[in-house]
């Protein structure tokens, strides 16, 4: 099971990396899809921010299950906002939403941990 994870753990890695950074560097169809939810520039940096933070959090011991849960919950916020206000594609956000739920199920004990 943790080959599995770290291999899981990698891959979602790289494609929130992947993502994130294209937001915080300002790529174009990231921008023009904020323009088109119609909220300005500001929940890009913020999105980004969230999922280049939870790419690194993956990795640190104990926070796992944290990082699922914030990665899951920014997904399906974007993936709201891009079925009512913009639309396909949104193949690649149900892939990422079963991996960061698979983590988050995996790790769950741990946040609880960190309320107590």
């Amino acid at each position: 099971m943790t080959h599995a994870m770290t291999i899981l753990k990698a891959v979602l890695t790289v494609a929130f990396l992947y993502f994130g950074l294209r937001k915080l560097l300002g790529y174009h169809v990231d921008v023009g899809i904020y323009e088109a939810i119609g909220f300005g520039q500001f929940p890009r940096y913020i999105t980004g921010s969230v999922e280049v933070l939870g790419a690194m959090l993956l990795w640190k011991h104990g926070m796992e299950g944290f990082a699922g849960l914030l990665l899951l919950a920014t997904i399906i916020v974007g993936l709201s906002a891009l079925l009512v206000w913009v639309g396909p594609p949104y193949w690649h956000m149900l892939v990422l939403i079963l991996g960061t739920s698979t983590v988050a199920w995996v790790y769950r004990d741990q946040p609880l941990r960190l309320i107590r």
